[in-house]
């Protein structure tokens, strides 16, 4: 389940330190010039300045009992307000908010999130999912958008529920896509993958799924006979050209976690495509894994032909000695018999 750590979605830290404190919520000389020109008491003040230093940190205005109360000191100690602290998170109920809220927009020319920002949070969040499946990056994305825009930041579960929109909105048109491009028999033989044989206890969907065994050499001829298999039945599933690499891999991945009964549940579109993502994938994995066996042994061939040759070559080390020594001494003896400056008659 997705959680709000796992995207850019800003937050307060709970627990602060100083520097943090200091470098973060400690407003400006222009910014308590702006509280003091609008408003004239201790607690509204520093309920602006507030608004106005979270708004800052995080895009959006978090509710005072949200705000961890250091921070709240923090600003009051600044805006000489010391004896203003917790009391502010009454205001969450109040005028006030909606009015200070509005004073912080302007000063910060800032726009609410309202009809405009849905529709660029609705676009962005298309368009990423065209290129990505996973909530975060599609959600980082949006917030990237509001805040090019100036725009402040909706609630996460907004931000959430539009994200998960647009991403089932891209697959469903996927789904049909790729569905449209199989062939009639290749759909009839994958809707039978998830038919279970009489007499028989799994569906041929189960040996799909199933891990097969890595492809050392005694086991080599029934690993093929898998790779064969599930080449038989990819054929006609290379409909993905133009699909997005993690969009396969994550309708194959979905299509793992799905047994037969659920498979059968899908609309076709999906089904189909879950079901040719998988093939895809676990027959190019077998593939690999024969390619990468073959790979060792040609390995193997090479390192026992150098032991052998190193073998040989010591063996051979005596006899090469000795033939050495022997062409010394021919050399020498010719030289002792052909003086030096004079040549052999033919």
């Amino acid at each position: 389940m997705l959680h709000i750590s796992d995207t850019a979605y800003p937050r307060l830290k709970s627990h602060p330190n100083e520097a943090e404190l200091d470098a973060l919520f400690t407003p400006t000389l222009a910014e308590m010039a702006f509280a003091l020109k609008q408003t004239r008491r201790p607690g509204p003040r520093v309920a602006l300045l507030v608004l106005l230093k979270t708004f800052q940190r995080l895009g959006y205005f978090p509710r005072f009992a949200d705000v961890p109360l250091a921070v709240i000191k923090q600003i009051a100690a600044a805006a000489e307000c010391p004896e203003v602290g917790a009391e502010i998170r009454g205001y969450d109920n109040s005028t006030y908010r909606m009015r200070q809220m509005n004073q912080v927009r302007i000063f910060l020319s800032v726009s609410a999130f309202d009809d405009a920002a849905r529709r660029l949070v609705v676009e962005a969040s298309v368009a990423a999912a065209r290129t990505r499946d996973d909530l975060a990056d599609i959600i980082n994305i949006a917030i990237e958008e509001l805040v090019r825009h100036r725009y402040e930041l909706p609630a996460f579960s907004t931000l959430v529920r539009i994200a998960r929109t647009a991403r089932s909105t891209v697959n469903r048109g996927l789904h049909r896509r790729i569905a449209a491009s199989l062939t009639d028999a290749t759909k009839a033989r994958l809707q039978q993958l998830l038919q279970r044989p009489v007499g028989e206890s799994r569906t041929p969907w189960d040996r799909v799924k199933a891990e097969p065994q890595k492809p050392t050499l005694p086991h080599f001829r029934v690993f093929l006979d898998h790779l064969h298999w599930l080449r038989m039945q990819s054929e006609g599933t290379r409909v993905f050209d133009g699909i997005p690499d993690v969009k396969v891999s994550q309708f194959a991945a979905e299509a793992r976690a799905l047994n037969a009964a659920v498979m059968n549940e899908l609309v076709e579109p999906k089904q189909l495509t879950l079901m040719a993502a998988l093939l895809q994938r676990q027959a190019a994995r077998a593939l690999d894994d024969v390619a990468t066996l073959f790979i060792r042994q040609v390995q193997k061939m090479h390192n026992h032909a150098v032991e052998a040759l190193q073998r040989y070559q010591v063996e051979q080390a005596d006899q090469v000695d000795a033939l050495i020594g022997l062409l010394r001494e021919t050399v020498l003896a010719y030289q002792t018999d052909v003086p030096l400056g004079k040549s052999v008659k033919s």
